[in-house]
């Protein structure tokens, strides 16, 4: 039996290549099999990532008409205030009238014309003759 050594080592090294193809094949279906998975789960983030977005836009256009809402109630409230700091002096000066002041202390005391001192004493000091 003569054993050719050239041709057994080129059979073992056939065999060790043939192995490490399949070695190989292994490792790559598994690695294709793992991409496929890592590609499912970033098509969910990315679905998450745009319901985020949606939702942020939507809140965010909310705050704008709650900001928009809370301008027009401070306007509101300075308005009001500033009718209501006007009718004070009227009101200061019928608390007046009602316990017997003339024209002549509303005009001094809160500031009114002699026709608006006139016209709160003729309103109010009939109405307490009556």
């Amino acid at each position: 039996m003569d054993i050719d050594w050239s041709l057994l080592a080129l059979t073992l090294a056939g065999l060790l290549l043939v192995l490490g193809l399949w070695v190989q094949f292994r490792r790559q279906r598994r690695m294709a099999e793992e991409l496929g998975r890592l590609g499912e789960e970033v098509g969910r983030l990315a679905g998450d990532l745009a319901g985020l977005c949606k939702s942020s836009v939507g809140a965010g256009e909310q705050l704008v008409r709650l900001e928009q809402r809370v301008q027009r109630l401070a306007e509101r409230l300075d308005q009001t205030e500033l009718r209501t700091a006007g009718n004070r002096p009227y009101a200061h000066a019928v608390k007046l009238v009602q316990n017997g002041a003339g024209v002549e202390e509303l005009i001094e005391s809160c500031g009114l014309t002699r026709g608006e001192a006139d016209l709160i004493v003729m309103l109010h000091g009939v109405a307490q003759a009556s």
